[in-house]
């Protein structure tokens, strides 16, 4: 064996344009007046403002051009999840919450562009941020509310409606003006910006506009199970001739043209089922109108663990796309619950087989932890949360997607869980939090753990994804299962990926516990192969011994490698077992 190591105020503006009025010349005017006209003329126009006036609501960086929803079906979108609020909160005496009356401080839209080339270098392109409007305050969940429980949308003036929490006071723009200065920060170093859209209103949305809003056979409010906070729209004004309510359509398209107008690139859609399709295949070719490239995220999911809730239909990922989403959340998040390599080898095939079935380039992002879900970390420490950074950089019709904290490892357990506090911004004082999960109904702390060496192959292999395109995002790339002998517990995850010549074998340790050995069959490989791994090294020692056709290995506890092998007619040789993303 070779061992090789694991591996509101005031608003500056200039003149609109350069058009003077001047009084008219009579033509027995003598020469000298008409020369003292063109002076003051001209006197006029050198001391005009020399800069345009600038609509807000328009991009100022004129070189910028959406293309997420392209990046997208081309599995080229590595995406980060975060709350505003926290993204950039201090809180300076540690118990993980942020108490304003103290100094402390939450996270805005001017500061959070601070951390913009932190993203940069880590690999991300695409941000999604969680919903951003002030929250309700009736049967709030946490002393600050929701953020999936909104108290308004959209403003009477059509801007969007943003949480007053993540505004500078003392800077004089607009709430939508910073929002904007931050979206434009981002689209200057090529990030796109992706906004959450709730699925639902809060108590007191749904008091104030009851024409929005869902009544049960007995005229009872509408909630999903186990979410008291919120009460659910209804879509529908006539469902059995397939008519929309017209007054939650209306509110949707003015929220896309706000959207758009401010210059974000797409739309995260929050519990995507909880609308029919004919709604969505509505709003989102509404949004094509506008903005081709606008792209749509559907949290949506193959099977959903909870189905069917009260008052929520079943998932339908398949129609969600037809409709018009360009990906769907998927099942990744599960990953920890999969007994072995072949349900997780299964649920890619599956995948790979539905795009068959719908138009070219729907995809899905590696949802191995969104923030509904328990920190990687609870599930096999580091080196799981680095496993599975490899995994989805490598795995076929996927966008890399990572939560806030996870590029240090944290676990999302919050000293203040549970705890009452003083200083509350709902009718709660209790500070609700689901544990192990990033925190959206309280003022928190910016999320962070302890193992930064979690960015480290973060950067590695977002950056190897990057130079190897053709390989990882090419739709044309294919997917090759590939034979093992000896893995009693099925532990060893192994694919092949290969396009235009080029071969890359993808080995990993689902185990986070325990070293797991076993051959993998490759067909085509040649005892000479020397292995270079093209992601950062990690973790505990691992072993490698390549003969003719196979690999022995012996792995580390959630290890994980990707060797370039040369095996030109691999695709060929494992006929029947490669697979490929509808082109």
């Amino acid at each position: 064996m070779i061992k090789v190591s694991s591996i509101n105020s005031i608003i500056f503006k200039g003149a609109e344009s350069n058009n003077y009025q001047t009084a008219p010349i009579k033509e027995n005017q003598n020469q000298d007046n008409k020369v003292s006209q063109k002076y003051l003329d001209n006197l006029a126009m050198i001391n005009a403002p020399a800069v345009k006036k600038v609509n807000p609501g328009k991009t100022q960086n004129i070189t910028y051009k959406n293309n997420l929803r392209s990046m997208i079906q081309n599995n080229e979108s590595v995406m980060l999840a975060m709350v505003p609020r926290t993204f950039t909160a201090e809180d300076v005496n540690g118990d993980d919450k942020v108490t304003i009356s103290k100094g402390e401080k939450v996270g805005t839209f001017l500061r959070a562009i601070s951390r913009l080339d932190e993203l940069k270098e880590d690999g991300i392109n695409t941000i999604h941020i969680l919903p951003i409007h002030p929250p309700g305050h009736k049967n709030a969940m946490g002393t600050a509310g929701s953020l999936y429980s909104p108290l308004k949308f959209v403003e009477d003036n059509g801007d969007l409606a943003i949480d007053p929490m993540l505004i500078e006071k003392d800077d004089p723009r607009t709430p939508n003006e910073q929002f904007k200065a931050f979206i434009d920060e981002c689209h200057k170093r090529n990030i796109k910006v992706m906004l959450d859209l709730p699925s639902c209103a809060s108590v007191d949305l749904f008091e104030a506009e009851p024409e929005l809003m869902a009544f049960g056979r007995n005229g009872e409010d509408k909630t999903p199970q186990g979410w008291a906070d919120i009460r659910m729209f209804e879509p529908w004004a006539d469902e059995t001739q397939r008519i929309l309510n017209p007054a939650l359509y209306e509110m949707h398209k003015q929220y896309v043209d706000a959207c758009i107008e401010l210059g974000l690139d797409g739309i995260r859609a929050d519990v995507a089922r909880a609308k029919p399709t004919e709604f969505w295949d509505k709003l989102i070719t509404y949004s094509h109108t506008k903005d081709p490239e606008f792209g749509w995220l559907a949290e949506s999911y193959t099977y959903e663990c909870a189905s069917p809730q009260v008052n929520m239909p079943y998932d339908r990922p398949e129609d969600l796309l037809r409709a018009g989403f360009d990906d769907y959340y998927g099942q990744y998040h599960i990953f920890h619950d999969w007994r072995n390599a072949e349900e997780f080898n299964n649920y890619i095939k599956m995948n790979l087989d539905m795009s068959h079935r719908l138009p070219a380039g729907k995809s899905l992002i590696g949802s191995f932890l969104t923030h509904d879900d328990s920190s990687s970390m609870i599930h096999g420490g580091e080196n799981f949360c680095k496993m599975t950074t490899v995994l989805q950089s490598t795995i076929p019709m996927c966008n890399p997607y990572f939560v806030d904290g996870f590029q240090s490892g944290d676990y999302y357990d919050y000293k203040y869980r549970n705890t009452t506090n003083e200083e509350t911004f709902t009718d709660k004082t209790n500070m609700e939090e689901h544990r192990f999960r990033l925190a959206i109904f309280n003022l928190s702390r910016k999320p962070g753990g302890n193992s930064p060496d979690i960015e480290r192959i973060m950067k590695g292999c977002l950056n190897m994804r990057a130079k190897n395109t053709d390989i990882f995002a090419d739709r044309n790339s294919s997917f090759i299962e590939l034979d093992k002998r000896d893995d009693k517990n099925d532990q060893i995850i192994t694919f092949a990926r290969h396009n235009n010549g080029r071969t890359v074998l993808v080995v990993a340790n689902k185990n986070p516990n325990r070293n797991v050995t076993g051959i993998i069959e490759i067909p085509g490989l040649k005892k000479t192969q020397k292995l270079e791994n093209m992601v950062p090294e990690y973790g505990e020692k691992s072993e490698f011994q390549v003969v003719d056709g196979e690999l022995r290995v012996n792995l580390a506890p959630c290890d994980a490698y990707v060797f370039e092998i040369d095996t030109p007619n691999i695709e060929q040789d494992r006929k029947g077992h490669a697979f490929k993303q509808k082109v």
